[in-house]
């Protein structure tokens, strides 16, 4: 299977375009990537088991959840809702995948977003979030979408006869990585139920997560890409070429729960406060739906 693992920065080039072929690669990278979660691991070990550094709540989120997220926060840190005089909220993004793998090492953190409630579910059964009905809600929904560079132009839904399924065999298409990116997941998952994994496969590029998907098509780095909705709205380079039918993926959905050894009574209030209309104006404005319930 002809996937292509690509790198934000220096390795971006070689992991499509090196001699090597990509089987090597993936070979080569895997070993890159053990190495590094082992030394992320020691260094966690010997980081404070306390969320708290320097009296600064920590926050780990999906990385599709940025723009609305940052404005959350500064709108949570505007209020001074629990935050210590001087202090603030940090928010680290990545895929929903690294940051569990991160909190599961140890990583300090108050509260954990993630995009895959599975995530969530594989912190709470190794004891890394608390496993208590007001310690984990659903917050935002989403929808996945395929984009391509540009604006304007017809939306189409994605199926077998659609002009952006026949451009799956030929042209270059972006996803998260399935092993630890939902959008990922997501993406093959739909893929795979509408019949167009097997055409689409050859031409495929796995990102570190999915903002990174969105960011190859915006540089024409590919032709297409397959996002939640919420990324196209964010990204004024590209434009929703496809809807993607919600019967074809399992539902998206972003759960959040506070983590075990971090604050847990300011990341109760923050929870709360995600919750709440005020605080979810936010995310709708920015393309996403609320959950009927968890």
């Amino acid at each position: 299977m002809a996937l292509v693992r690509c790198r934000e920065a220096s390795n971006r080039d070689a992991a499509r375009c090196s001699g090597l072929g990509v089987l090597a690669f993936l070979r080569i990278e895997s070993g890159m990537r053990l190495a590094t979660a082992l030394i992320a691991a020691l260094l966690l070990l010997a980081a404070p088991a306390h969320a708290k550094i320097g009296g600064n709540g920590v926050i780990f989120a999906a990385a599709s959840l940025k723009e609305p997220l940052d404005r959350a926060v500064e709108r949570l840190v505007t209020q001074r809702r629990c935050i210590a005089p001087g202090g603030t909220i940090r928010v680290s993004y990545a895929s929903s995948g690294i940051l569990a793998r991160q909190i599961e090492f140890g990583a300090p953190a108050d509260l954990f977003i993630s995009a895959d409630p599975r995530w969530l579910d594989y912190l709470e059964r190794r004891g890394r979030v608390l496993a208590l009905p007001a310690a984990r809600r659903a917050l935002f929904s989403n929808r996945l979408v395929a984009i391509a560079h540009g604006s304007g132009g017809n939306v189409e839904r994605l199926a077998p006869d659609s002009a952006t399924a026949r451009l799956l065999g030929r042209s270059r298409l972006a996803i998260g990585d399935p092993g630890h990116v939902p959008a990922g997941r997501y993406a093959m998952a739909a893929l795979k139920s509408l019949g167009l994994w097997r055409q689409a496969r050859r031409n495929i590029v796995l990102a570190a997560n999915v903002r990174i998907a969105s960011a190859y098509v915006a540089r024409r780095e590919a032709a297409l890409a397959i996002v939640y909705e919420s990324d196209a709205i964010a990204e004024p380079l590209v434009r929703i070429v496809a809807r993607i039918p919600e019967t074809a993926h399992p539902p998206i959905r972003y759960d959040a729960a506070i983590v075990r050894g971090g604050d847990a009574a300011c990341a109760r209030r923050w929870l709360e406060a995600l919750h709440s209309p005020a605080f979810r104006k936010f995310f709708t404005d920015a393309g996403y739906g609320i959950p009927k319930s968890r």
